[in-house]
């Protein structure tokens, strides 16, 4: 019997519709799988992700370059804004001790900062960009101050506060501090450097040269030390164990569907004894498994995508794509092997296949 190839689709199509729980079994497998896969990446994608922001945003590439007794150039400092690789850089220098009319006694550490380093400090919001005082959360609390109110200083002017900052992350010893933003002009304790990740390391160590002047030298330390942390997001990616589930995922559904196709064998012995050869046999499997394979990926991706959604936040683009990449390959693996699946069980003579009816 010669097959037309429409003919053998039509055939595919019928044995799909013919056993529904067979094609339903097959279609949670295959989305079990995908689905599993698609949220191992999209799990670790996002927790890196966060491992990465939180230490970046405590402070994990921030540079302090420092003389001792105080002599750091505020221009040289304030300068680096703007440099490639660079973030944020500002200096800051104590002024001693301030106290308020609303809280006699009380002692606040004044500082005077160079507007750069309040973004360092605090780089979720422009502080420092309007005339006033800055002042840390806690001095805040313990003042009942907030942005537009104003602050009356022991022996000054009264001044208004321009903002509140959050150093919880960057520098909470400031939290009782009172800043007062300056001009760059002149010495001062400290400059706070932040830089972009890939360039923290060739930045930090180019800073002593920056603010070398007579005989003191520079010292430059890390805000974080090293050994605070020791994951290495990039290199746990690099090395996740799920992205060669493109080939073991695959590998474990044509396993399943081998099972499938041996208590299905006596069918394949019925169309070998009407002619049909095993290449006619794939191409049958085709037409039965590439739908149910196409749906299954489709289900499977939208519930890990769900399920990752539900458990924290969305996720990213990127990590959307490699989990589209890796589950997306398994997908198109899977639809090249299995419809082998049949074809490789036929095997033997006729009569003994037909046998197992």
């Amino acid at each position: 019997m010669t097959w037309r190839p429409s003919a053998l689709i039509e055939e595919g199509l019928a044995n799909l519709g013919a056993s529904a729980f067979r094609s339903a079994l097959l279609l949670v497998v295959c989305a079990a799988a995908f689905g599993g896969l698609a949220y191992l990446e999209l799990r670790q994608g996002m927790e890196l992700t966060g491992f990465a922001r939180d230490f970046r945003e405590s402070g994990a590439y921030v540079a302090i370059a420092s003389v001792p007794g105080g002599g750091i150039s505020g221009t040289r400092c304030e300068s680096l804004n703007g440099t490639p690789g660079v973030v944020a850089a500002g200096a800051w220098r104590s002024t001693g001790q301030a106290t308020f009319r609303t809280a006699p006694g009380v002692l606040f550490q004044a500082a005077d900062v160079t507007p750069g380093i309040l973004r360092v400090w605090d780089p979720g919001q422009p502080l420092g960009t309007g005339p006033g005082l800055v002042v840390g959360p806690a001095m805040a609390g313990e003042l009942g101050l907030r942005a537009g109110l104003i602050a009356a200083v022991e022996g000054d002017e009264p001044i208004s506060v321009s903002g509140v900052g959050d150093f919880s992350k960057r520098n909470p010893q400031a939290a009782r501090w009172a800043l007062s933003p300056v001009s760059p002009a002149g010495s001062f304790q400290e400059c706070w450097v932040e830089f972009e990740p890939g360039d923290f390391e060739a930045g930090r160590e180019a800073l002593p040269a920056r603010f070398a002047s007579g005989s003191e030298e520079p010292a430059v330390r890390p805000y974080r030390r090293s050994d605070e942390f020791t994951r290495d997001p990039a290199a746990e990616w690099a090395s996740r164990p799920q992205k060669w589930g493109w080939i073991a995922v695959p590998g474990g559904l044509f396993g399943f569907g081998l099972v499938s196709a041996w208590f299905r064998r006596a069918e394949a012995g019925l169309y070998l004894a009407m002619g049909t050869s095993r290449a006619q046999l794939a191409l049958m499997g085709a037409a039965e498994s590439w739908p149910l394979v196409a749906a299954a990926w489709c289900l499977g991706f939208s519930y890990a995508v769900a399920a990752q959604s539900l458990r924290s936040a969305d996720p990213t683009i990127e990590i959307l794509r490699h989990a589209a990449i890796t589950s997306g390959s398994a997908a198109l693996l899977a639809l090249a092997v299995m419809p082998w699946a049949g074809a490789l069980v036929a095997r033997g003579s006729i009569a003994s296949l037909l046998k197992d009816r």
